[in-house]
């Protein structure tokens, strides 16, 4: 039976990748996707520095039951750092901490250790999300930009990241299957948005909107999603299996997904004000002459060397390090600072030399 928050992932006759968020048996929402992949994406590029700060906050507090109350509200002041940032990285993280804070205690003798416990697991779940970020960077860094480490085809890249997180080999995610309306052999949303709508039930109700002119019913098949980093695995999987890839932006340097085979070279995220990297950054790089850059291509080349140094450090401990291994830390304090020292390039604030000078550790 699933727990509740969960989301139900369909794949539409419209062409979409449809979402459901049920946040109880009743209750749901939709959005959907023309691509499986922005999630994951936008998850790999969450800015989490206030995330930490508060986390850090909270497990400074003493962990007695005379901090209970301040805790847990501190618990939940760091999931609110993600509100309105990621599309389903609150849902999934509010709804885990709810149910660890709502679960039945039977151990009356001991109640205060009891709740104690469950703080202490709140806060083992939010330090987390910090590990999933960094896992799943790597793996997109790795496994799904063809610009990183071109060396290497990508199932070879795969295989290299599989060695260093076997952990992957045993994730799973379940797929059920219910009685849905179809059409063009996929599920008919439209018709299931009017299920939900109607408060009707798929299975005794469903006869009832037959006379709409959809297909039929079916059993139809669904993904049901119960925890963060199985929605990041999901996006990650079907990234992989549909031949998927992202791209730096040109502009802002952050990862954006590919959805076709046409060449883009900017994302759609907010630049300045309200205009978007898509609808700045070919201007800019028309008026500058650089779309073909001797400087741009010198920095994806040394890029490309500092990120390796990164991934020679993976997985070594502390004592193993080399002189030019780089930890994950080193690594995005470095990335951060060559980003901005791009951008900076792009918009004419600094010459090529000056851009290179400051990326370069050698």
């Amino acid at each position: 039976m699933a727990q509740y928050p969960h989301v139900r992932v369909f794949y539409g006759s419209d062409g979409l990748v449809h979402f459901m968020p049920f946040t109880d048996a009743v209750h749901n929402g939709q959005y959907a996707e023309k691509h499986i992949g922005q999630g994951l994406i936008d998850f790999a590029e969450l800015d989490l520095s206030e995330y930490r700060l508060r986390l850090d906050a909270a497990k400074g507090i003493p962990l007695t039951i005379e901090h209970y109350q301040e805790i847990r509200n501190a618990v939940y002041n760091v999931a609110e750092t993600l509100k309105h940032k990621h599309s389903y990285a609150f849902f999934f993280l509010v709804g885990l901490l709810n149910n660890i804070l709502k679960t039945p205690i039977y151990y009356k003798d001991d109640i205060d250790a009891e709740q104690l416990k469950q703080l202490a697991v709140c806060l083992e779940e939010l330090e987390r999300v910090i590990e999933l970020q960094k896992v799943f960077r790597e793996a997109v860094d790795v496994c799904l930009d063809r610009e990183n480490r071109p060396d290497k085809i990508m199932s070879e890249r795969l295989c290299e990241f599989m060695k260093g997180h076997p952990e992957f080999g045993d994730a799973a995610v379940k797929m059920q299957y219910a009685l849905l309306p179809k059409k063009k052999g996929k599920v008919d949303i439209d018709t299931l948005r009017d299920i939900h709508d109607w408060k009707l039930t798929e299975q005794d109700d469903l006869p009832e909107i037959m006379h709409q002119g959809v297909e039929g019913v079916s059993l139809m098949p669904y993904y049901l999603i119960e925890y963060l980093d199985e929605m990041l695995f999901f996006e990650f999987t079907e990234m992989l299996k549909n031949g998927q890839y992202v791209k730096r932006c040109k502009l802002c340097g952050r990862y954006f997904v590919l959805a076709d085979k046409r060449k883009r070279d900017f994302c759609d995220r907010p630049y300045k004000g309200k205009r978007t990297c898509k609808q700045v950054g070919a201007k800019l790089f028309f008026e500058k002459g650089i779309e073909a850059d001797t400087y741009l291509q010198q920095y994806l080349t040394e890029y490309n060397k500092v990120y390796s140094r990164r991934y020679r450090a993976a997985g070594k401990y502390a004592g193993e390090h080399s002189g030019r291994d780089l930890t994950e830390e080193q690594f995005k304090a470095w990335s951060a600072a060559a980003s901005q020292s791009r951008r900076d390039y792009v918009e004419g604030k600094i010459s090529g030399e000056e851009m290179l000078a400051r990326v370069r550790l050698d």
